[in-house]
């Protein structure tokens, strides 16, 4: 005689639902860190406490373990020959497939000039307030991008990316000299 087996259904593998990899939320959403911890910072209290600082911004992105890939953005308040300080932006989305690079370099840049335009308005208020133009402090913003295609592949998007930014009137800086993006934002992805 058989023994009656339990029969058991097999497990269903949950699968996460990731957002599409080239939108982003709404800026208004974003949740503010500090760099090297886990605090919460408001934006907004971070520029004008550092109002007399440099600023500059970079975005970096990251694909792990072919599932996701980790969007950093970073804004730099730096004081000439005291250092800085930075707070960051970390989110996850759906894997950007390989063969997508310029809709990545393109969703990393949009970032940027997110976060660039929030600190244009914020300088321009305290500038109002104090009478004095801090919108000067405003250096510009970092594309993880190579100046010459010979140096990566990137470097075939570098003039549809930096007229991106200079058509808003920012500075834009491609590596070597981009190191919020390159450096700052991609030690956090």
């Amino acid at each position: 005689m058989k023994k009656n087996k339990a029969v058991t259904k097999p497990k269903k593998k949950h699968l996460k639902q990731y957002r599409d990899p080239y939108t982003f939320d709404p800026f208004e959403t974003w949740v503010w860190k500090s760099y090297e911890g886990n605090e919460t910072i408001d934006l907004a209290k971070f520029i004008a406490n550092n109002k007399e600082s440099l600023f500059f911004i970079g975005t970096d992105s990251q694909s792990y373990k072919g599932r996701t890939c980790t969007f950093t953005s970073v804004l730099i308040a730096y004081k000439m020959g005291r250092g800085g300080t930075i707070a960051r932006h970390t989110d996850k989305r759906a894997i950007v497939p390989r063969e997508a690079l310029s809709a990545k370099l393109t969703v990393e840049t949009q970032r940027s000039i997110e976060l660039c335009k929030f600190v244009e308005e914020n300088l321009l208020q305290l500038s109002l307030e104090d009478e004095k133009d801090y919108n000067k402090n405003l250096v510009g913003i970092s594309i993880d991008v190579n100046y010459d295609e010979m140096k990566g592949k990137s470097g075939r998007y570098k003039d549809m990316l930096v007229g991106m930014v200079v058509a808003y009137g920012w500075n834009a800086f491609i590596k070597p000299d981009s190191f919020a993006a390159s450096t700052v934002a991609d030690n956090k992805c």
